[in-house]
């Protein structure tokens, strides 16, 4: 998909009554998304974006490089929600959570959270910065999150965020 053609996407789907829109670096489309965003002819505040950075959190500058480099394609002020795509298991979690909160004290992130992580992961992390989500693969026939992710997210007052709903194609007849 090009940059225009997300930003139609985005721009249309905001004119219809969306307001949350999740991309990620990797998607190689925010520049497309945040175009879109301010086509639409919206308040800022009236769109929640959520994005999350990839591996460049191996360093401390790296993650730092990640949420300036996003805000710079997506061409907006703020980052509602700055999510940490997939768990690095050989780096403490403290170094990424800490750049997050210097993000959102400079007011560059709203909320941070993570995707894909456990919930030892998950606490962990909740050591340096209070995430308010997991983004994780949940559908009707994947319910492993139900077993430990969901109670733990629940018992800390934090939200889910699913992806691969209709079982990544299965429930809508793309696949026989």
């Amino acid at each position: 998909m090009t940059d225009d053609e997300a930003a139609k996407a985005v721009a249309t789907a905001i004119e219809t009554g969306y307001r949350l829109i999740d991309t990620a670096e990797n998607y190689k489309n925010e520049t497309g998304v945040g175009q879109g965003i301010r086509d639409a002819g919206v308040a800022r505040d009236e769109v929640f974006l959520t994005t999350k950075m990839n591996k460049q959190w191996h360093s401390v500058d790296g993650a730092r490089r990640a949420c300036e480099a996003s805000l710079e394609r997506l061409g907006l002020d703020y980052i509602d929600l700055f999510l940490i795509h997939w768990p690095d298991k050989d780096r403490p979690f403290s170094e990424p959570m800490e750049v997050l909160e210097e993000a959102k004290k400079a007011g560059k992130i709203r909320y941070s959270g993570v995707s894909n992580f456990s919930v030892d992961m998950m606490a962990e992390c909740r050591e340096s910065s209070p995430i308010v989500t997991n983004q994780i693969g949940y559908h009707i026939f994947d319910r492993r999150p139900e077993a430990e992710v969901m109670p733990f997210v629940r018992e800390n007052g934090m939200g889910i965020m699913a992806y691969g709903s209709l079982s990544h194609g299965l429930l809508t007849g793309t696949w026989g």
